[in-house]
């Protein structure tokens, strides 16, 4: 079974060269543009196990009694930061840390809650980039190495630099650091909450999307059963065996095995499938519009410089 957070993170000979490494980064684009990587969105659930995080899902309700819209939302916001041009990017995030302003108040604990505390945007981050890593993980069969990690955290955190908390405030640059920081945060702060137990629950029992017409009610009581299993066995896959442990479910050596087939099947289909298939629809446009570059840059002179057949 893989994890997103490896334990063991430095190799005695790491002698990773320049060119695997920017393969292991363009590989990791790749599973986030891909629509393959929603089958692991699950994963995600460490983020509710945060109890600050858990009382500001609970108090907007969204996340509860709209769980598709919501679901929507995110994945719209996520293409945009992380395939959209630049410009489109900083935007986005400049909307997203202007809205989460008003996400604050007092949690059942009567702690104090606020989006932007430090610790709960950064887990945010954090999360969602371990599931990135977990999907890759599962969806090329590859390790990284330390090199590659460190590249592929890079990466994430070049995209997601609008996101960032200014100053002492922002993202763990160091990848061994931020995974003994994730460890951390695994054993002394995450918890079963209530907005864990309704997004499980979102997940066992999902209603018809409202993007669905009404006359595919039927097909989506006989299916949702299966692809709920599917995303659940998907999602927990990847997770850190400690905060699997936390989820409301009982996790089994069958679900492991189910686990191992699921994901050699998508395998297949990640190597296989053509992208134009498998791609997102913004990871697609930005696919074409690099090919594009690519072609009429190829058509250009290397040199200015008076041919010599002109010459003579």
């Amino acid at each position: 079974m893989t994890c997103p957070v490896p334990h063991q993170q430095t190799r005695p000979t790491d002698i990773t060269a320049p060119h695997q490494v920017s393969a292991a980064v363009e590989r990791f684009e790749r599973v986030g543009g891909s629509v393959l990587f929603g089958l692991f969105a699950v994963g995600l659930f460490d983020q509710p196990m945060l109890p600050p995080v858990s009382a500001a899902l609970e108090a907007t309700g969204r996340s509860r009694y709209q769980p598709w819209s919501r679901a929507v939302r995110t994945a719209a916001a996520d293409q945009l930061i992380y395939h959209g041009e630049d410009d489109d990017r900083a935007a986005e995030s400049q909307r997203l840390m202007l809205l989460h302003r008003d996400v604050k108040g007092i949690g059942p604990d009567g702690q104090r809650y606020s989006a932007l505390n430090p610790q709960a945007w950064n887990w945010i981050l954090y999360s969602a980039f371990f599931v990135q890593r977990g999907a890759y993980v599962a969806l090329t069969g590859t390790e990284p190495t330390a090199a590659e990690n460190q590249a592929i955290w890079d990466h994430y955190r070049h995209k997601t630099e609008g996101l960032h908390l200014p100053g002492q405030s922002g993202p763990i640059q160091d990848y061994p650091e931020l995974v003994a920081h994730y460890e951390r945060m695994v054993a002394e702060e995450l918890r079963v909450t209530p907005a864990l137990r309704a997004a499980t629950s979102a997940v066992r029992r999902a209603p018809r999307p409202d993007f669905l017409p009404a006359l595919t009610g039927p097909l989506w009581r006989i299916g949702s059963p299966a692809l709920s299993h599917v995303v659940m066995i998907l999602g927990c896959g990847i997770m850190h065996p400690d905060v699997r442990a936390r989820m409301p479910i009982t996790w089994t050596r069958r679900h492991d095995q189910e686990f191992q087939m699921i994901t050699a099947a998508l395998r297949v289909a990640f190597d296989r499938l053509p992208t134009y298939l498998t791609d997102s629809p913004m990871a697609r446009n930005r696919r074409a519009y690099q090919r594009l570059v690519t072609r009429y840059r190829d058509v250009g002179l290397t040199s200015f410089a008076p041919d010599a057949a002109v010459r003579s």
